[in-house]
C-alpha cells in the first residue's frame, strides 16, 4: 500500500454539498413543528378560572355565576346581580416563575319605575312572595383584566419541551347580559338570561433553547344562557370561539368552538351544589374535555362559608368570610400536579 494510498483513507471525509441542505431544512422544519405546537398549548384557553371563590368550588361556576367573575364564566349571569361588585384577585404563592392577577369589576342599567297599573304577576310578588322581587337589571356589563406570568422555573418543572419557556399572558374580557321577557310561573320565578363575552389576549413566549420569540394577538366572542327554573335550580350553557381573528405568529391556528354545560342546586338555603361539563362536544384544538364539581356552604349567618371540589379529579378548597358587610375575603387552594397553588382575594359590593 503506497503512502499516497494511506493518507487518502485517513482524511476525513466531507459530506456532499447536497446533503447540508436537507439537513438544515429538517432542523428549521422541526423547530418550527415544536414551535406551534408551544403554541397551540399554550395559548389555547389556559386562564381557566378568575375567581377565588370559584377555584375553590373546583371551578364549577357556569350555573352560578352570580357575582362579577361572571365575564368570565358565564355572561348571562352579569343580570342576576343585584348592584355593583369589584373584585381583585392573586396567586401568593412560588411568584418567582409563576406569577397571576386578576381584576374585575360589574355593573347595571336598571329598568324604568313601574309604571302606575295593574299587573297579576306584579301583585303576587309582593303580595304573595315573601320576597318580593328587587329592582332588577335592564342590561348588565361586566370587565375583567389578567395577567398570566409562566417563567423558565415553570417550564423546567413540567420538563420536556416547555424546558426553558417563558410565556406571558394579558388578557381583557368584555360581557353584556341582559334577562329575556318570558312567561313565569307564578311561585317558580322562572326566568332566561341571555350574555355575549368579548375576549381581547395577547401572549408573548420566548424558548431560550431555540432561541426564538412569538407573539400572538387573539380575539374571540362567545355567548351564554343561564336559566332560573325555580329558586333551587339553575343551569347555564356557553359557547367559547364563535368567532375569533388571530394575528402575530402562526395565524392559521385557531382555537376550537367548544360547547359548555353546567348546572347549580340550593339544597338549604346556605347549601350549593354546581357541576360543570366544559367542551361537551370535544371539539378540536379546544380544550380538553373537563368534568367540575363544587360545593359551598354558609355558616355563622352568612358570614363564614366553606367550599370544596374537584377540578378534574385534582382536589380544590376554599373559604370565604365577610370583613365588612360589603367587604368579603375569598382564599382557595389548588393541589396542582406540579405546584400547590394558593390564591387570596378581594370582593367589594356597592349599592
Amino acid at each position: 500500500m503506497t503512502k499516497s494510498t494511506v493518507q487518502k483513507m485517513n482524511m476525513p471525509v466531507r459530506p456532499p454539498k447536497e446533503v447540508e441542505v436537507p439537513m438544515k431544512f429538517h432542523q428549521s422544519l422541526m423547530t418550527r413543528v415544536i414551535l406551534i405546537f408551544l403554541l397551540v398549548f399554550l395559548s389555547s384557553g389556559d386562564v381557566w378560572a378568575q375567581s377565588a371563590r370559584a377555584r375553590g368550588m373546583g371551578g364549577a361556576f357556569l350555573g352560578v355565576s352570580n357575582d362579577e367573575s361572571a365575564t368570565y364564566y358565564n355572561p348571562a349571569g352579569l343580570s342576576q346581580i343585584q348592584g355593583r361588585e369589584a373584585s381583585l384577585q392573586l396567586k401568593v404563592n412560588e411568584r418567582d416563575y409563576f406569577q397571576w392577577g386578576s381584576a374585575a369589576f360589574t355593573g347595571h342599567i336598571y329598568e324604568d319605575e313601574p309604571k302606575d297599573q295593574f299587573s297579576i304577576t306584579d301583585y303576587l310578588e309582593h303580595n304573595v312572595l315573601e320576597e318580593p322581587l328587587p329592582r332588577r337589571p335592564k342590561y348588565s356589563y361586566g370587565v375583567a383584566y389578567t395577567q398570566d406570568t409562566r417563567k423558565p422555573g415553570f417550564g423546567d418543572m413540567v420538563g420536556g419541551e416547555f424546558k426553558g419557556v417563558t410565556r406571558e399572558v394579558d388578557e381583557l374580557q368584555l360581557a353584556f347580559g341582559t334577562r329575556f321577557p318570558i312567561a313565569r310561573r307564578m311561585l317558580a320565578r322562572e326566568q332566561l338570561f341571555g350574555g355575549v363575552k368579548f375576549n381581547f389576549r395577547n401572549t408573548d413566549r420566548w424558548i431560550r433553547s431555540l432561541g426564538t420569540h412569538a407573539k400572538r394577538n387573539t380575539q374571540s366572542m362567545g355567548i351564554g344562557l343561564m336559566y332560573h327554573y325555580n329558586d333551587r335550580i339553575t343551569g347555564g350553557l356557553t359557547v367559547d370561539n364563535l368567532v375569533q381573528h388571530i394575528s402575530g405568529d402562526d395565524e392559521d391556528i385557531r382555537d376550537g368552538v367548544s360547547l359548555n354545560l353546567g348546572g347549580a342546586l340550593r339544597l338549604t338555603k346556605g347549601t350549593l351544589i354546581s357541576g360543570d361539563v366544559y367542551n361537551v362536544t370535544t371539539a378540536n384544538r379546544a380544550q380538553s374535555q373537563q368534568y367540575r364539581l363544587g360545593v359551598e356552604k354558609k355558616f355563622i349567618e352568612n358570614d363564614l362559608t366553606m367550599r370544596m371540589g374537584t377540578w378534574n379529579g385534582t382536589l380544590t378548597l376554599g373559604f370565604g368570610m365577610h370583613l365588612l358587610p360589603n367587604l368579603r375575603f375569598d382564599y382557595a387552594f389548588y393541589n396542582g400536579d406540579i405546584v400547590k397553588e394558593h390564591y387570596v382575594a378581594g370582593h367589594l359590593t356597592f349599592d
